[in-house]
């Protein structure tokens, strides 16, 4: 038997894939190009952003530094807020005087003008006596306060005076003035020309032509 067939010739085959792989490795290496020349591109754009962008967001109430017209009298003139001045009485006992706000000239150290100032000191018996005022001037080596416009004298026992001037001397605890007076207290209600508050606090005198209403205390008989 005699066999027949026909013989066929393949030529060589193509691997699968091959052509994927060059064509990867080709956009690889359009992108790294493309990445080459965008990133000095980006980075220049935001150096350059970073250098402009305070001249874009200027306001008009940003912080400036101005010139500020002082008169002389100013410049010779220190002012203080919230001063404090402390010290020690006569008696070795502490007061102190306070205030919103101070003004000290420069021809005189020892003399301060306060503006609502405020002064306490501590009595004997370990009561005290404090002083408010509108205005007044410390004297701070005499350790005497001179206050005026509306004046108030508080104790702690419950009194309490209203006049327009007084002098509060933190030294030996005293207190005067020469105005009209009017005080409240649990003994009653007075009005005096004058006042002065004497023996650290103790003793309390009404000057001038003096009005006095005494309170009767419940339960006692009418006299």
């Amino acid at each position: 038997m005699v066999a027949t067939g026909i013989a066929t010739t393949r030529g060589p085959q193509r691997r699968s894939g091959q052509p994927s792989v060059k064509a990867s490795s080709g956009f690889h290496s359009r992108l790294v190009g493309v990445l080459k020349l965008t990133f000095p591109l980006i980075a220049g754009a935001l150096v350059l952003l970073v250098a402009i962008w305070p001249h874009m967001m200027q306001r008009d109430e940003r912080f400036r530094l101005g010139v500020t017209n002082i008169s002389i009298e100013e410049a010779t003139t220190v002012r203080m807020i919230k001063p404090r001045f402390t010290g020690i009485d006569g008696a070795n006992r502490p007061f102190v005087v306070t205030a919103d706000d101070a003004v000290q000239q420069a021809g005189d150290a020892s003399v301060v003008e306060l503006l609502r100032p405020k002064g306490d000191i501590t009595l004997v018996n370990g009561s005290w006596v404090a002083l408010t005022a509108d205005h007044g001037n410390y004297y701070k080596e005499l350790k005497v306060l001179d206050a005026h416009g509306q004046v108030n004298v508080f104790h702690d026992s419950g009194y309490e005076f209203r006049t327009q001037t007084a002098r509060f001397d933190m030294n030996t605890a005293a207190a005067e003035g020469n105005d009209r007076v009017d005080g409240q207290g649990p003994f009653g209600t007075v009005v005096a020309q004058g006042f002065r508050i004497t023996n650290r606090g103790a003793v309390v005198h009404f000057l001038g032509k003096s009005r006095m209403v005494i309170r009767r205390e419940p339960g006692l008989a009418q006299q």
